[in-house]
């Protein structure tokens, strides 16, 4: 596994990407993807500059930095800075703006090739950046047999800024959008085929335009759902089916939070807690809204009497859902993945549906027992599945 990274320090190591400097961005890629050591080469005269631009990184004992990384060929200098030459790494040169999951398709091919120097260039069109991946000396001396690693088809990232006033709008535009990449393998195909559309334009706005935060956003959702969740009460069509379409509006906001907390890096575990604890909120509020507004239009008490029930039924949820999502093992990531679409939002597109057509009663039996039948499939898959990953987990 690759621990250090050597980073020529950026010309543009201040510049900020959505209010954050580019050096202290592409540290803490790094921090996530498992580097422990950073070693910085800079002209001495760039020391302050530089270390001023890496943020919360500055004072670290893990971070060194060196005029050249030319020192550290000289056996006695690595041994100074505690590097072992033949020990793997990854380098970086330019100005780069890069996410994360670009960052883990260069380590994973390190990984599945670790005898080569593995390259990959940046995507913009003066190629001003490049990350490699090695054992420290080879990568150094650019020896070795070297290979390129292959950009997808829709990669925008890595993303060099080359001085052009434009750049860094470009490399932000560029950022937001692979959010919508990032996402694509865990969400439901309304979610990535409408709502990150959507999401990621709205993210990329506030990021760029405004100083709004991302458990703000969350907040104003909430109080924005609470609100659909009355509509759904009043016994009256059009308020229903406005209703419905606000809901709609609420699920692909609430993608909003999480894509900024990205954009900004300034995910938290209080702002994860916030944002599944908001959402149950909400979805409680609305449902419940949702048959008491069929109570008071066919005034029939079993509406009433559905409530406690859909209560039951969403605790069996979030217990099937936190079952599931403590498997662990080499397929663990696969499987939550597969978790996340199945208990994806797209069933508020059928609620407008059926709020079109003026049907909502059929949503609210369906819900009410249709997720008993949800909780107990996937407490039986994951038995299974569980039983299927135990073997792999001893391995382990």
């Amino acid at each position: 596994m690759i621990e250090t990274a050597l980073i020529a320090a950026p010309d543009r190591a201040d510049n900020a990407v959505f209010g954050r400097p580019l050096l202290e961005r592409l540290m803490i890629n790094c921090e996530r993807a498992g580097i422990k050591r950073f070693v910085v080469a800079a002209p001495r005269d760039r020391y302050p500059d530089v270390a001023r631009a890496m943020g919360r990184f500055k004072n670290l004992d893990t971070v060194s930095m060196v005029e050249s990384f030319s020192e550290i060929l000289n056996q006695r200098n690595a041994q100074e800075l505690g590097i072992n030459l033949s020990s793997p790494c990854v380098s970086f040169s330019g100005n780069l703006v890069f996410a994360k999951s670009q960052l883990a398709r260069i380590l994973n091919a390190h990984a599945s090739n670790p005898q080569s120097i593995n390259k990959s260039v940046s995507t913009d069109r003066d190629r001003g950046g490049e990350i490699a991946t090695g054992t420290i000396g080879e990568v150094l001396k650019r020896g070795g047999i070297s290979t390129t690693v292959p950009a997808s088809a829709a990669s925008l990232l890595p993303f060099a800024l080359n001085g052009r006033p434009e750049d860094r709008e470009e490399a932000e535009l560029r950022l937001a959008k692979s959010i919508r990449e990032e996402s694509a393998h865990k969400d439901a195909p309304m979610a990535r085929w409408v709502d990150r559309k959507i999401s990621w334009r709205i993210s990329y706005w506030l990021a760029s335009h405004t100083r709004a935060t991302p458990n703000i956003v969350t907040v104003a959702n909430t109080m924005f759902g609470l609100a659909t969740a009355w509509m759904f009460s009043v016994p009256n069509y059009w308020m229903r089916l406005f209703a419905a379409i606000f809901f709609l509006i609420s699920i692909t906001i609430d993608g909003v939070d999480g894509e900024l907390a990205r954009l900004k890096m300034v995910e938290s575990d209080f702002g994860g807690a916030l944002d599944v604890i908001t959402d149950n909120i909400v979805h409680s509020a609305v449902f419940i809204g949702l048959l008491v507004g069929c109570y008071r239009v066919e005034h029939s008490r079993a509406y009433l009497y559905l409530i406690p029930i859909l209560l039951g039924g969403f605790t069996m949820c979030a217990y099937a859902t936190w079952r599931a999502f403590k498997i662990k093992g080499a397929r663990a990531a696969e499987w939550l993945d597969k978790v996340d679409r199945w208990s994806g939002r797209d069933f508020a597109y059928l609620l407008v549906v059926l709020a079109l057509i003026n049907r909502l009663e059929y949503f609210a039996w369906g819900t009410a027992f249709g997720t008993y039948v949800f909780a107990l499939v996937l407490i039986w898959i994951t038995g299974r599945t569980e039983s299927s990953m135990k073997p792999e987990v001893e391995e382990l």
